[in-house]
């Protein structure tokens, strides 16, 4: 009766745990976070992770994060040399460039309301 119990629980953990992983599509090349506050501290939205996949594409900002006012670029890898991180301020990358460095926050400039997009340009990817 215990080992069969004892066996129930060890494939329950072993298909549980396999179902959570999500795999990444390619390498990691950078992560960067998206507050609803200008000053990158309040308002915390959570992150973003960029994959090679990502990179040379514009990407909408999620629905879910909600006005974006500022933006940190947390990091980016070895992978993700010769990048450059754009942010833009409507949802198809093409108004309102502007270039993250790695730790520095980027409020939106005025006029515009907020944060719609972002691309990783890379020469290689």
């Amino acid at each position: 009766m215990q080992f069969t119990t004892l066996l129930a629980a060890a494939a329950a953990l072993a298909f549980g745990a396999n179902a959570n992983v999500i795999p990444r599509d390619g390498a990691r090349y950078a992560q960067f976070r998206l507050f609803d506050a200008n000053g990158c501290h309040d308002q915390n939205q959570g992150f973003i992770t960029v994959d090679q996949s990502d990179a040379n594409s514009c990407q909408a900002l999620p629905a879910s994060a909600g006005q974006v006012k500022s933006i940190n670029l947390e990091s980016l890898t070895d992978a993700a040399n010769g990048c450059t991180f754009y942010v833009y301020t409507n949802n198809i990358c093409t108004s309102g460039q502007q270039a993250l460095n790695v730790q520095t926050c980027m409020n939106v400039p005025p006029p515009n309301a907020n944060w719609a997009s972002w691309r990783l340009t890379c020469p290689s990817a």
